[in-house]
């Protein structure tokens, strides 16, 4: 179980944190937006799983996609 795109053991790049914020907070606004288009009720593991795909669709370098996706484990 679970998603392919989840990456459990990422680490944050400290100089790129501001950065992966901003894009971690557009990205869980686009999915807040398309799962109420969708009128789903959405359980957090798979909004995280959601967000690790479009994390790892976007065209970010590797070193800020592992930063986003450390901050989306926080969540």
């Amino acid at each position: 179980m679970g998603s392919k795109a989840l990456n459990t053991n990422a680490k944050i790049t400290p100089e790129r944190v501001n950065e992966a914020l901003d894009i971690r907070d557009r990205l869980i606004i686009e999915l807040l937006v398309s799962v109420l288009d969708e009128k789903q009720v959405i359980e957090r593991h798979i909004l995280k799983e959601r967000l690790a795909n479009l994390i790892q669709l976007s065209d970010h370098d590797d070193e800020l996609k592992e930063t986003i996706h450390a901050l989306v484990n926080k969540l």
